[in-house]
């Protein structure tokens, strides 16, 4: 049988890239203004008196996004917030202890409008160097939810490392999320949605960022992974029955054109990628990996950087 996928983690599925925290809040120049110092970008729309539509609010956001982007959309930051911010992501903690923690986000609407958006599609996202990387989850259900005018919906996050074999790379609901896996550093915990006059079209991303203090993660295989041989610098191992073949192989930086780069907060929340970047050792320059356990895949093979080191993963014929 030909198989032709590659892990998601090097396609579209997986890893859109990262994102950038410079990300602009507002594209049109024309309504900005200063506001103590702070350039903002206003939306301000008239109610259509014809049909009863409600207007889309007047919302002032900081030109330069402090967390995660949404696309092309505008973000209210929490860091950017304040009383009269309208529409914000509230944290009940900014910074919290491994290896477990709890933090709830409350994403509250005093518009004067309806929020239409999908609890399901919350956002954990890393900050490293500068840039964004998009943690969990992969997999969301879609459907659309209404948070009118004067409401809140609460988020509950625990997160747990004491289990790694837990972290999966799907949505887990709407209200409590248990997370695994996740090491010290800066976060952000954010979703997107629209308001009914303005459309999808103009979408508006709420977030709040969060820190978490402890170690950072270390990639380790997973518990049923078996080492089947080593032959000089190639290694093989076993997940399962198998049924689906990967290798790995390390190469140099100058082999690479735009090598993706993974954080191991991604990887362990797909266990072939979690068990082919964590079974290399001093010496090994490849790994085979027969696996029951793909995750989710995408059509493309593709270069990445871990921990310094880059790779090239590609499926095998079988």
């Amino acid at each position: 049988m030909n198989r032709r996928r590659a892990l998601a983690c090097v396609g579209s599925v997986l890893l859109a890239g990262c994102l950038s925290e410079s990300t602009s809040g507002g594209s049109d120049p024309a309504a900005s203004n200063a506001t103590n110092g702070t350039t903002t970008t206003t939306t301000t729309e008239q109610p259509n008196t014809s049909t009863g539509t409600p207007a889309s609010p007047t919302l002032e956001i900081p030109a330069e996004n402090h967390c995660p982007s949404f696309g092309d959309s505008r973000v209210v930051c929490s860091v950017d917030a304040d009383d009269g911010t309208t529409l914000q992501m509230v944290p009940s903690k900014t910074r919290v202890d491994l290896p477990k923690a709890t933090v709830s986000f409350t994403l509250r609407n005093e518009t004067g409008a309806t929020f239409t958006t999908n609890y399901y599609g919350w956002s954990v996202s890393k900050r490293v160097d500068g840039e964004w990387f998009h943690i969990a989850p992969q997999i969301v259900p879609e459907p659309a939810m209404m948070l009118e005018s004067g409401d809140s919906h609460t988020w509950t996050l625990t997160i747990d490392n004491t289990d790694l074999d837990a972290a999966s790379a799907r949505s887990q609901g709407t209200d409590d999320i248990a997370l695994v896996g996740l090491g010290g550093g800066t976060y952000a915990f954010g979703i997107d949605g629209w308001f009914q006059k303005g459309g999808y079209e103009n979408a508006i991303g709420v977030a709040a960022r969060f820190e978490l203090n402890g170690d950072d993660l270390e990639l380790a295989p997973t518990a049923d992974l078996e080492v089947v041989g080593r032959n000089g610098d190639e290694k093989r191992v076993r997940q399962g029955d198998g049924g689906e073949t990967f290798v790995a192989t390390r190469i140099d930086e100058s082999e690479a054109e735009d090598p993706r780069r993974v954080l191991p907060e991604e990887a362990v929340r797909l266990p072939a990628l979690r068990n082919l970047l964590a079974s290399f050792e001093s010496g090994v320059e490849m790994v085979r990996l027969d696996t029951e356990q793909t995750g989710p895949f995408s059509t493309d093979m593709g270069v990445i950087e871990y921990e310094g080191e880059t790779y090239r993963i590609t499926p095998v014929d079988v």
